[in-house]
């Protein structure tokens, strides 16, 4: 009897940890539609890579602005990139991890970090995974 409840005891841990490890956060960018949502490591960081797709390019670049802010309402941000060059984006480096934000006309792409990398390192990296 004891092996028996040994054995499911072992089972039930191996299943809640199964769940657990590499669990992709929750949605970050609540507007619009999610076309992707992955854990991603890269150069020995773990990223978080979310897409999601709007109806047009004026919803796309209003919900940008608005997710945008919110990611760093109430954070401390340490460093920060502006960029206007092909599409609106920006990367962010907050006190526990660093971001980036991408508009797309439609879509809009975001990259985070589990922890807080110098921008230029972050970029480096993230970049290529949604552009």
């Amino acid at each position: 009897m004891s092996g028996i409840l040994l054995f499911v005891s072992a089972l039930a841990i191996f299943i809640v940890v199964a769940i657990n490890v590499d669990k992709k956060p929750r949605r970050i960018m609540q507007e619009g539609n999610l076309l992707e949502s992955k854990m991603v490591y890269r150069d020995g960081e773990k990223l978080y890579v979310e897409k999601v797709g709007f109806k047009d390019w004026h919803a796309g670049i209003h919900s940008y602005y608005l997710i945008s802010d919110r990611l760093a309402e109430g954070q401390t941000i340490v460093e920060q990139r502006w960029s206007y060059d092909d599409f609106c984006n920006v990367t962010i480096r907050l006190e526990d991890y660093t971001y980036i934000l991408i508009r797309q006309v439609n879509v809009v792409a975001l990259v985070r970090s589990f922890r807080s990398i110098p921008i230029d390192e972050f970029d480096r990296i993230a970049i290529p995974l949604i552009m």
